[in-house]
């Protein structure tokens, strides 16, 4: 007998033998809910401006500092999707819900994050207005002097947020851990941050089917992410500079920088420079 028949054969008799298998997917359980803003919305988007600013040090060429124009600086700081509406990250709302989470006893952040998420890759928030803010803060480096920054805040705003959980959780600790959420706020100054603003409160559930899958689509649509320029396609970087602009994205987290004060920030960290704290 042909080796290959014999081996053939003894595979059929060891699959008769076994059990079949059956593969169970994980139950998800879903609830829409809107969010109402308790206090103005304050944004502060890094730019693309900024980083090709990074880059641009770090190769050795010439970076000119630009004057400002409000209107721009606004516009570039706005968070928005592909679609052109003012949206929320939905890390930021899945983070304010996790922070949330210490102040009660469900299980540990790191269990809960793999079980609760914010659908879709936007959460767009509709507003009453938008109110241009002008902040005094001081730059970095030795003199630490004085500037104006531009960014946008948004009253009125409220947003409609799609939740998937699993099967552990109930409905009920879902929606009290994003009312709670709203305690340590999502954007700029933040409670979280220190500050007093992006705090927001549940003011609906949402249960018409058609708003729900409404919902559901306008969520799909992908934040505007940074793009690689043109002229920086075919150009070496050394991997010890990018780890150094990364690095500078952890600016992200004083609430009291904006989104060219931090770049200013991570470039001078990058090539050596000393960074003053803010007033």
């Amino acid at each position: 007998m042909p080796k290959g028949t014999k081996v053939s054969a003894t595979l059929k008799e060891a699959a008769k033998t076994q059990k079949s298998i059956s593969i169970e997917q994980p139950m998800k359980n879903h609830v829409c809910l809107e969010i109402e803003g308790t206090a103005p919305l304050i944004q502060n988007a890094f730019p693309q401006k900024a980083i090709e600013q990074m880059l641009r040090k770090h190769m050795g060429l010439t970076v000119t500092r630009e004057k400002k124009k409000p209107r721009e600086v606004l516009e570039a700081a706005t968070i928005k999707n592909l679609d052109d509406r003012v949206c929320v990250p939905p890390a930021g709302v899945k983070k304010a819900m996790l922070t949330a989470s210490g102040t009660v006893k469900i299980m540990p952040a790191t269990k809960l994050r793999v079980m609760l998420f914010v659908v879709g890759k936007s959460v767009p928030i509709t507003f009453e207005k938008m109110v241009p803010r002008m902040d005094m803060c001081r730059t970095s480096g030795m003199t630490r002097a004085p500037d104006v920054r531009f960014r946008p805040s948004f009253f009125g705003w409220k947003a409609r947020v799609l939740l998937e959980y699993a099967e552990q959780l109930d409905v009920q600790t879902v929606v009290d851990l994003l009312n709670r959420a709203g305690t340590v706020g999502v954007g700029e100054w933040r409670p979280e941050k220190s500050g007093t603003f992006g705090t927001f409160k549940i003011s609906r559930h949402i249960t018409d089917r058609k708003e729900i899958a409404e919902v559901e689509a306008q969520c799909a649509t992908p934040i505007k992410g940074l793009e690689i320029p043109d002229w920086a396609m075919d150009a070496e970087i050394d991997p010890e500079l990018l780890k150094r602009i990364a690095g500078g994205e952890e600016e992200e987290t004083d609430t009291e920088g904006t989104d060219e004060e931090r770049a200013e920030d991570a470039i001078e960290r990058a090539s050596g420079g000393r960074r003053g704290k803010r007033a």
